[in-house]
């Protein structure tokens, strides 16, 4: 029932992800949903869970802009890792801490992309101005509704 559990959450993650990028962009913005989720994955359950939900979402998003295939997996991945060796320094698991790491990790996301396309494509990937400056603020506010749901099941029943 685990597993069953774990390819539900992985599959619904997506479909939020493709959905909430194609429907609900604000002025051509989007949370990172799959970064946040392997952001707060890492806090609470380890590097290793992390990082393999955070290549295959990569993958995920790499099959949806292939421009750079592999960047995402890897950058995802790399986000998972450094939460968790985070993890065993500071105590991430509270809201502020993991708006915190979800703030630098979107920029490190970021700048990964960038310097993937360096290395891999001759170029760096950027992402523009207004994603690079108002995204992780996207991202913190959205880290702060799926913390609510993920700690508290009271506050998930009374808002639906």
């Amino acid at each position: 029932m685990n597993f069953l559990r774990g390819a539900i959450f992985f599959l619904t993650a997506m479909l939020i992800q493709w959905w909430w990028a194609t429907h609900f962009s604000l002025a051509g913005l989007a949370p990172q949903l799959l970064l946040i989720l392997t952001v707060v994955v890492a806090a609470r359950q380890g590097p290793v869970r992390a990082m393999c939900l955070g290549f295959g979402w990569g993958l995920f998003l790499d099959v949806l802009n292939p421009a750079l295939f592999g960047a995402n997996a890897l950058a995802l991945t790399l986000a998972g890792y450094g939460t968790g060796a985070l993890r065993r320094l500071v105590d991430v698991t509270g809201l502020a801490p993991q708006c915190v790491v979800v703030f630098g990790m979107t920029w490190a996301y970021f700048l990964a992309l960038g310097m993937i396309g360096v290395v891999f494509a001759k170029y760096f990937v950027w992402v523009g101005w207004p994603a690079f400056l108002f995204d992780p603020f996207y991202n913190c506010l959205t880290a702060g509704v799926l913390f609510l749901f993920w700690t508290d099941r009271r506050v998930a029943r009374r808002l639906l």
